[in-house]
């Protein structure tokens, strides 16, 4: 990380300093603000949790009434002679009681506003008593219902989203007896869910009231979805689902539909239900929001002007500096015309001028030295040349004389044609560099005098130069050296079934032309093949230049080190040679030479 930072140029350096000196400051805010938001947390739950006990004390105690008044109702001296001795009375005194019964349900109804409706189940009448109104028929799902051992055991249960307390006499149900008296007491939804609304008083919070097992809950300021997301988070937190109720009262953070809310909870043993208050984080701290907003204003403002600052800086130094190392730069990459104009009297102006007269020595010297190293590669090539010239000169005079000895006159005046065509090459010029099309047709010429000289024993493959390499600019002798070292150590004892093969390839879409000669000769061995590639690779630091180095040398020399000759086994198993070629190395267009 260190090293990052002394990479950073003056002007990054600047506003990381400024931005360390005021970040005291900053922290010192941001922890009295978060010390505020954690006061504002702990009141906001503290007031919560009031409010859910105040609440659930009040609904224990309302529903503990209820409970004991249907007990007392189980075995009212009405309700058990409706119950028992119904069948020994008359119309009349029948209608009596049941009115009696119905005034007395009535009364438990109107006794709480949690009370919808009560009703009374008769076996022996058949028919079941409402305070609402007459039925004469036991509606047999709801008699189940409440009938059922496991809603027995809970105070309150849910039947077609109706909220239900039940009751039955006696309570010998469990033993498969068959009940005189059953009275359900359906609650008002309503009420409960209004009364859950006085809870929080905020618009954006709400309250739940959740049964342990999920069978029924009642809310206010939340939808379905959130309510069933909040009653998930909330019992797998808390642990309120798993029957032991150990977290029976606390405050927590969750989220539900991407907000923060601040909860506050409470468990009732006796109604088996889990009361839950939820307000809007945001809304809780709403009373340091706009201490907040001021908080970022003043480091907004801060960091604006630090980097005035830091900008007034480096205007003095770090924009000078700067075109100072852009300067540099630049002649990294090698443009030396490069002067730096100085515009102020201060000690960037001595820095300017310094640079300026450094450069101008720089430029000179450079020229020096261009022009001594020009003169020493040029006498080099020529002293190159002068080698490579007498070398063919002994063997085409060995073959002529060859076939004067054998009376092949016709012969001797083909070879004798191919070889005024061949040092008609050599000598009608002194320039260093050739077309590629004549240095190709002068290999053409040796291969044809070589022809003469092996006749059938040796097949010459040749493909055509490209048209567009034609007028290529190449040193002179670049492949008949090639050719000639292939038919010297390669094709020189084959009898029959000698091949060679020159051929051309283009790469880097025209740019770069390889220019291959292969033979099939057997004498190569792999130690020799690879002494020459190491050969090739110092040809810098070889004493004797001749053959393939001496040609070697001179490409690179023409156009730079990563071209020149390549040498490898061959598909034929004799040696693969490869010249490596690029067009910007030359001219395309040369003055047109006179080939007569």
């Amino acid at each position: 990380m260190f090293s990052r930072l002394k990479a950073l140029t003056i002007y990054p350096k600047l506003v990381l300093s400024f931005l360390l000196i005021i970040l005291p400051i900053y922290i010192t805010s941001l922890m009295m603000n978060q010390s505020g938001q954690d006061y504002v947390k702990d009141q906001i739950a503290e007031s919560l949790s009031s409010r859910i006990h105040f609440y659930l004390s009040s609904l224990d105690t309302e529903f503990a009434r209820l409970i004991r008044l249907k007990a007392e109702y189980m075995t009212d001296d009405d309700l058990m002679d409706l119950a028992a001795a119904s069948q020994l009375l008359n119309d009349y005194e029948r209608t009596e009681l049941i009115l009696a019964v119905k005034s007395k349900l009535y009364l438990l109804k109107s006794s709480s506003p949690f009370v919808n409706n009560v009703k009374l189940f008769v076996p022996a009448l058949g028919r079941s008593i409402t305070a609402n109104d007459y039925e004469d028929t036991i509606a047999q799902a709801e008699l189940d219902a409440i009938l059922n051992p496991d809603n027995m055991r809970t105070p309150i249960f849910s039947m077609n989203d109706a909220l239900l307390m039940s009751g039955v006499y006696p309570d010998a149900v469990y033993l498969n007896r068959q009940p005189i008296l059953a009275i359900g007491i359906e609650l008002s939804r309503k009420e409960m869910v209004r009364t859950l609304s006085n809870i929080v008083t905020r618009e954006q919070g709400g309250a739940a009231l959740i049964n342990r097992d999920r069978s029924w809950s009642l809310s206010s300021g939340i939808d379905e979805a959130s309510l069933t997301e909040f009653t998930q988070q909330l019992q797998q937190q808390t642990g309120l689902d798993d029957g032991a109720h150990q977290a029976t009262a606390g405050q927590m953070t969750l989220t539900m539909s991407g907000k923060n809310y601040f909860i506050a909870y409470a468990y009732s043993p006796l109604l088996d239900a889990t009361l839950a208050v939820f307000v809007p984080v945001e809304q809780v701290l709403q009373p340091l929001s706009e201490h907040r907003d001021w908080l970022w204003l003043l480091s907004f403002i801060a960091v604006v002007l630090v980097a005035l600052f830091a900008y007034w800086i480096y205007r003095l130094i770090h924009r000078p500096l700067r075109r100072l190392v852009v300067s540099f730069r630049k002649v990294e990459k090698g443009d030396l015309r490069v002067r730096v104009q100085p515009d102020t009297q201060d000690e960037f102006h001595y820095l300017y001028t310094q640079f300026n007269t450094m450069l101008s020595r720089i430029e000179r010297l450079i020229g020096e030295v261009y022009e001594q190293q020009i003169r020493s590669q040029q006498s080099e090539l020529k002293q190159l040349q002068s080698q490579i010239n007498p070398h063919f000169f002994y063997n085409c005079f060995f073959i002529l004389q060859g076939l004067v000895r054998m009376g092949q006159t016709e012969l001797a005046d083909r070879m004798l044609h191919h070889l005024g065509s061949y040092f008609h090459f050599i000598t009608r010029s002194g320039k260093e560099f050739v077309p590629l099309d004549m240095e190709i047709s002068h290999a053409v010429s040796y291969v044809e005098i070589q022809k003469l000289r092996f006749g059938d024993a040796i097949d010459v493959e040749m493909d055509s130069l490209p048209a567009s390499w034609r007028m290529v600019e190449v040193p002179r002798l670049i492949v008949q050296p090639l050719i000639e070292n292939a038919y010297k150590h390669a094709l020189e004892h084959k009898v029959t079934g000698g091949r060679l093969r020159i051929g051309f390839a283009e790469q880097d879409e025209g740019r770069v032309l390889t220019i291959e000669v292969e033979d099939n000769g057997a004498e190569l061995g792999d130690e020799r093949l690879a002494q020459l590639a190491r050969e090739l690779e110092r040809s810098e630091q070889a004493m004797e230049m001749t053959g393939i180095l001496n040609t070697h040398r001179r490409l690179q020399l023409r156009f730079g080190r990563e071209y020149g000759l390549t040498v490898a086994r061959g598909a034929w198993g004799g040696m693969n040679v490869q010249i490596r070629l690029t067009s910007e190395g030359g001219e395309r267009h040369v003055e047109a030479v006179d080939r007569r």
